[in-house]
């Protein structure tokens, strides 16, 4: 049984009068292209047509004998039995085949990744709200563990200097600062430590641990005043919930990338915690909120409010590039030095 021609809808017009083109209905036979319109019948012979896509994605084949264009949106075109005879034509066609469905996978990708993102995102969405939430009414007792057991993980982390004569400053720097705090916020139990590690480094944990390495110490220049602004600053984190908050954030999105066995809640955050979260920085929103919330701590343990801009400054002409090293890593992970002058000023 021989195959019956298929009717297709479609346009004809002439090279340069595309304005003037004929609606119509055409069909392909076994040597030619039969377009019929209301004046009449165009017939095409399908050896010296040429099949492309126009930029609107409809297929467009052209007589360059004739001048003739005819345009069609229907796609079954390209499997048609009687243009597939012609072998140039077939190969168009599959060209044109091949094409679409490399369009078709791009798109259907694009619509998967889009998709993919916008779950992700709101995924993140939770669980920052998860832990925010948990920072926020989390018991000291619980956050105080926390530490202990990060501590105890990652050791090597926190090698204490024990015989540095400026480690009773720090503690009764610490014990000022936390006594000048609101009633309604004095429910951690601050402890301070220097730490000897080379870079130049202060970070805050969950329950109130504040870790300074010496090397940020001896930046302060024994200066009592900016001393207790780098402290308050990483108090300010723990009082706001910070430490907590990105501690249990980052831990989360870590565990839901990986497909790893765990011990316990507790076990599944300490797995997460090293060395790019513990000197990596915070928002720069947050930062300024610590920055703020450090100047006004140290204003009320009645310690010189000033101090803080110029330690600023002095570091800002040391290391004017803002380039991270041993003497700028903590500096250079924060919000621009001049900013933070500008937001406490």
């Amino acid at each position: 049984m021989s195959a019956l021609p298929v009717i297709y809808d479609g346009f004809a017009f002439q090279e340069g009068e595309e304005e003037q083109a004929l609606p119509g209905r055409f069909r392909f036979t076994f040597g030619g292209l039969q377009f019929e319109h209301a004046s009449g019948t165009l017939e095409l012979p399908l050896s010296r047509l040429l099949l492309d896509q126009n930029s609107a994605g409809n297929l467009v084949f052209h007589d360059a004998g004739t001048g003739w264009w005819v345009e069609s949106s229907d796609a079954r075109i390209l499997n048609d039995v009687f243009l597939l005879r012609q072998t140039h034509l077939r190969a168009q066609a599959r060209q044109l085949r091949e094409r679409r469905e490399g369009n078709r996978s791009l798109k259907y990708a694009l619509i998967f990744l889009t998709g993919f993102a916008a779950v992700f995102f709101i995924g993140w969405l939770l669980v920052k709200a998860a832990a925010n939430s948990l920072a926020n009414h989390a018991p000291v007792a619980w956050e105080e563990h926390l530490t202990d057991k990060v501590i105890a993980e990652h050791p090597k982390l926190f090698v204490t200097d024990t015989n540095d004569a400026r480690i009773p400053v720090v503690t009764q720097l610490v014990a000022r600062l936390a006594a000048a705090l609101p009633p309604a916020e004095r429910r951690y139990q601050f402890r301070a430590a220097l730490i000897d590690r080379p870079v130049v480094n202060a970070f805050a944990l969950p329950g109130g641990y504040i870790f300074v390495s010496r090397s940020l110490v001896e930046l302060c220049e024994r200066n009592q005043d900016e001393v207790a602004f780098i402290l308050g600053h990483e108090m300010s984190h723990v009082i706001r919930g910070h430490a907590m908050d990105r501690i249990i954030t980052n831990s989360a999105i870590s565990l839901g990338t990986k497909f790893t066995s765990v011990r316990g809640p507790i076990t599944a955050l300490l797995n997460n915690v090293g060395v790019r979260f513990l000197e990596s920085s915070y928002s720069q929103e947050l930062e300024m909120e610590a920055d703020k919330l450090g100047v006004r701590l140290v204003v009320a343990a009645g310690y010189n409010a000033k101090a803080a801009a110029v330690l600023l400054s002095r570091l800002a002409k040391l290391n004017p590039s803002g380039a991270e090293s041993n003497f700028g890593h903590y500096f250079s992970s924060h919000p621009s030095i001049n900013l933070r002058i500008q937001n406490i000023s």
